[in-house]
């Protein structure tokens, strides 16, 4: 269930291909982002919550949750009308979570995004891009090998919500 291909985008193409090729240990391989931005690489896989320590950490109760990912390099202009890499990170997974009144488990209607990152040179240029780039886009530092995996943990945590509550919470199980 652990799976991720690459495969070349056609051209027009808005669609990610996958096949199922199994990655070691089931987790998204490191990327170089500058050139699998400039290539238009297409990549996509699932990975069980049980493989994201951080995220089973803030509240997912389901170790054997799937987040579904893909993950798309493209080139297009910035709003300076520059030609610069980005890459388009998808996201979708249903988690269960604790309801915060009676804690017991509550299943998420499943969510979904879709972020893009544009790549700058280094952290400090990111830093001074950043505030520019507008609500849609988040600027990254283009590092020689980006850890997907990561990255994918990180944005599947900031989708959790704060907090969820059933309507009516279940009756609590009584003692004789």
């Amino acid at each position: 269930m652990n799976s991720s291909r690459a495969v070349p985008s056609p051209a027009g193409s808005q669609e990610a291909a996958f096949t199922g090729d199994p990655l070691p240990e089931g987790l998204a391989p490191d990327i170089d982002p500058v050139r699998f931005a400039r290539a238009g690489e297409r990549l996509a896989g699932v990975t069980l919550a049980s493989r994201m320590p951080r995220l089973l950490a803030s509240g997912v109760l389901d170790g054997a949750m799937v987040v579904h990912w893909q993950l798309r390099g493209e080139n297009a202009r910035d709003e300076l009308d520059r030609v610069r890499q980005f890459l388009v990170l998808s996201l979708q997974f249903a988690p269960v979570l604790a309801c915060g009144r009676c804690l017991g488990p509550l299943a998420v209607d499943e969510l979904s995004i879709s972020r893009r990152f544009r790549l700058a040179a280094t952290e400090r240029q990111a830093d001074l891009e950043d505030p520019e780039a507008g609500a849609d886009v988040d600027v990254i530092a283009a590092t020689p090998r980006l850890d997907l995996a990561a990255l994918i943990e990180e944005e599947a945590m900031l989708m959790l919500p704060m907090a969820v509550a059933h309507e009516v919470c279940p009756s609590p199980a009584t003692l004789n």
